[in-house]
């Protein structure tokens, strides 16, 4: 392809995501620059202030829970209430059981951690529903929102300081060759970049691994998250419930567990987390919620009912002790892409935006002080050490590794370390969730779910993500040594992992001639991340690369509802 000729655009500030981390963040700035002008008493001052999203209206790659704390919604925005924050359900009901087949075993409110009661200014909501208000509010505030927009690469000046990004090439085909409706994509140059988008972000992990902000931390661990929205013929509680379950239907071996929680509307939202470090490479996630689906404890709420939307994204799980340096030379992190995420909460979306308020505020005294380099932004990661947010993360530091050892052990260490201040202070040893497989000869089969029209086929619950991506696009998923899955990751682990670990059937095990290989159906992709955090096979061409490759396609993705 012969030189692009590429716009360039200017920017003071330029936040990548257009999550909550990025709009709070965007918002703040841009509270401060209009606080700085109407205080008078000095020189009056304006910053061009832009969010990217590559979803293709904002909100429509947002999937959480979600129980969400209000509380810095509320600093953001006093008035959320009266400008119509789409706040779902206050919680009125907390539900917590452990289930085995069949049966649950509830726990006493007096048995549950506080901090796990949702006591307070604690609402239901659907992300995407809040990412498209909390947008309008932003571009009221006179901030660019520009969706479908999708950063590709990391732009740096002479002296390699982060210097905004470029956004993808639209209308190329398969082979990348331009089509007649090519659109180049733009150089957004900012003097600071903030990389807000969720989690393994493309752009974030790549600002990570230059400037090995990963260095004095452990790697960041997850788990995978697959949810559905159902819409019920009859009305709901009203009572704003939520339930939390443990238990069946997965193994000991795997951490994690079910939420279910009440909508407005007829609706509630529910799904299956479990970790990625389960080991087992025929173990499905969307196979593990069907059989969650089915047990009668929640049975009993989504009986008669429609799955009207589904989705899935990893979460990171890794705490305090993961947590990155957050600043580079030009640049900060925020959100779910540093790991803000209170594991035993299953919350992170008020942290998000906290992080993103803290990272304006130091972008805007940066700019005034015309410093921008590393040590100009080290105070970002001061004013977050600082914060109530980071010390309630210190105190749940251990909880994610008290469960190792499996569902009993990890419920009496949880609540020690709960009661001793969060247990050992020393950064356990932690290794990368694609270092847990083993063969499948050391796992039992699992079992079947029944059949229903409340269960559904993965490429069914796929169709109801609403995901979409020209076939003739060029692939943003790629295996780059196709001869490690035959030679390499079948033999060893008896299974080709990737076509069970994938909720989108992404990846499927095929033969030609006899021999077989692993097709990439690109078009499926949800873009949850899961194949790059635990391919098993390196690459062999990069060091600390793994065979698949992913990265943020300039067009396409999921348009989720009510997520």
């Amino acid at each position: 392809m012969s030189r692009i000729e590429r716009e360039s655009l200017p920017l003071d500030v330029l936040f990548v995501g257009g999550g909550p981390a990025g709009l709070a963040g965007a918002l703040r700035l841009r509270q401060l620059v209009d606080a700085h002008n109407a205080a008078g008493g000095g020189e009056p001052r304006e910053l061009e202030i832009a969010v990217i999203d590559k979803a293709r209206e904002p909100g429509s790659h947002g999937i959480s829970g979600a129980v969400f704390d209000a509380v810095y919604l509320r600093e953001l925005i006093p008035d959320c209430m009266e400008k119509g924050a789409p706040l779902e359900r206050q919680v009125g009901e907390n539900i917590y059981a452990i289930l085995s087949r069949g049966k649950a075993l509830p726990i006493p409110n007096l048995l549950v951690p506080r901090q796990n009661r949702n006591i307070g200014d604690y609402w239901t909501i659907s992300l995407g529903r809040m990412a498209r208000w909390l947008a309008g509010q932003v571009e009221e505030a006179g901030v660019y929102v520009f969706p479908d927009t999708c950063g590709v690469e990391i732009l740096y000046d002479r002296e390699g300081r982060v210097n905004g990004v470029r956004t993808g090439d639209k209308g190329l085909d398969r082979d990348g060759r331009p089509k007649a409706n090519f659109e180049p994509g733009l150089d957004l140059r900012a003097r600071v970049t903030v990389f807000c988008e969720g989690p393994r972000g493309t752009l974030a992990e790549d600002l990570i691994k230059k400037f090995e902000l990963r260095a004095e931390c452990n790697p960041q661990i997850y788990s995978l998250g697959v949810k559905e929205t159902i819409r019920v013929p009859r009305a709901t509680s009203g009572r704003g419930t939520v339930v939390h379950t443990m238990g069946y239907p997965l193994p000991g071996y795997a951490f994690g567990g079910g939420f279910l929680y009440e909508l407005a509307d007829n609706h509630y939202t529910l799904g299956l987390v479990v970790s990625l470090d389960h080991g087992n490479p025929a173990l499905d996630v969307q196979h593990e919620f069907n059989l969650w689906k089915a047990h009668p404890f929640i049975r009993r709420y989504i009986d008669g009912g429609e799955v009207v939307s589904y989705g899935a994204k990893v979460i990171p799980e890794g705490g305090y002790f993961s947590l990155p340096r957050l600043y580079a030379p030009g640049a900060l992190l925020c959100g779910d892409s540093a790991g803000f995420v209170h594991v035993s909460q299953l919350k992170g979306i008020h942290l998000a935006m906290k992080s993103g308020m803290l990272a304006a505020e130091k972008a805007f005294s940066a700019l005034a002080a015309d410093d921008v380099s590393a040590e100009g932004l080290k105070g970002y990661q001061d004013a977050i050490h600082e914060h109530a947010m980071t010390r309630s993360l210190w105190r749940d530091r251990n909880f994610r590794q008290a469960f190792r050892h499996g569902l009993p052990v990890g419920l009496v260490l949880s609540r020690i370390y709960s009661m001793l201040g969060g247990g050992p202070r020393r950064r356990p040893r932690v290794e990368e969730d694609h270092k847990a497989w083993r063969n499948i000869s050391h796992f039992k089969p699992r079992p079947e779910p029944p059949r229903d029209d409340l269960l559904l086929d993965k490429l069914t619950d796929v169709d109801r993500s609403r995901t979409e991506h020209r076939e003739d696009q060029p692939s943003h998923i790629k295996i780059l040594n196709p001869d490690l899955c035959v030679t390499t990751c079948l033999p060893r682990y008896g299974q080709a992992p990737c076509t069970h670990f994938c909720p989108a059937q992404v990846y499927e095990l095929e033969e030609a001639e006899g021999t077989p290989f692993i097709r990439v159906n690109f078009s499926n992709c949800v873009h949850c991340m899961t194949c790059v955090i635990v391919d098993p096979c390196p690459s062999g061409q990069v060091k600390g690369m793994q065979n698949i490759q992913w990265r943020a396609p300039a067009e396409g993705g999921p348009r989720y509802q009510l997520l």
